[in-house]
């Protein structure tokens, strides 16, 4: 047990560390959004189509959304690629922050990329300037201090090393997982993600993870998502 004195330190040295990161305290104002996007090469014969928005596509997009209170699951998951970055687009907000790993160079860039080729105009900009965004929050940058230094900087081994959980797939099957229609394997997958890189981010940033609201029984169709996402715990488009 902390003493009061030690108590007060330990909160001062939370607020410190949170205020580094800027932002990171989630409210329904300024909500904390977890991303992971899914990808597959255009051209099934290309190994590394999928790590460029030019040669690859979007096949599910996974959030986590912390409203201060709760922590709300959304899966936007199938074949028509625009209904899954246009759905993106009409369950943020201006005021979101995201989170994820190597979400600023990945998974922000593929889905701004993808927006210009699909024709489709995102609902807010998001600033990527390194070192100095505050709509943006990397575990990977975070872990590593921006020194470049990533070799063996996983998500899955940074889930093991903080007791925040390990991956129970691999990203290679993905490419499978999608030839042949496999969906769920796909959702499942992603979410798994999402759900390690939150809990490393609360680690990351001395935070309380909050209880995850799941409704297996609601499902929508991407271009229904509201902005809002009140209550969405899945969307699954096939």
């Amino acid at each position: 047990m902390y003493t009061v004195s030690e108590r007060e330190n330990v909160m001062d040295y939370k607020r410190k560390s949170n205020q580094q990161v800027g932002g990171t305290q989630a409210s329904a104002e300024c909500r904390t959004v977890v991303l992971d996007i899914e990808t597959v090469a255009l051209d099934p014969s290309d190994q590394k189509g999928a790590l460029d928005a030019m040669s690859g596509r979007v096949v599910c997009i996974g959030m986590l959304i912390d409203d201060g209170e709760v922590a709300t699951e959304i899966m936007l998951a199938g074949e028509d690629e625009r209904l899954l970055v246009s759905g993106f687009w009409n369950a943020v907000r201006p005021s979101d922050v995201f989170v994820g790993h190597n979400v600023m160079d990945f998974d922000v860039n593929f889905l701004r990329q993808r927006s210009w080729i699909l024709g489709i105009q995102p609902s807010r900009t998001i600033d990527t300037r390194k070192y100095y965004t505050a709509d943006v929050i990397d575990t990977l940058q975070l872990w590593t201090n921006w020194t470049g230094n990533k070799k063996g900087v996983t998500l899955d081994a940074l889930g093991s090393v903080l007791a925040c959980g390990r991956k129970t797939g691999d990203g290679t099957n993905v490419a499978q997982w999608w030839a042949e229609h496999d969906i769920e394997s796909i959702k499942k997958y992603c979410g798994e993600d999402v759900r390690i890189a939150y809990l490393v981010f609360c680690r990351l940033t001395y935070q309380e993870p909050k209880k995850l609201v799941l409704n297996d029984g609601q499902l929508f169709a991407a271009s229904e998502v509201e902005t809002s996402a009140e209550s969405v715990a899945e969307v699954s488009v096939t």
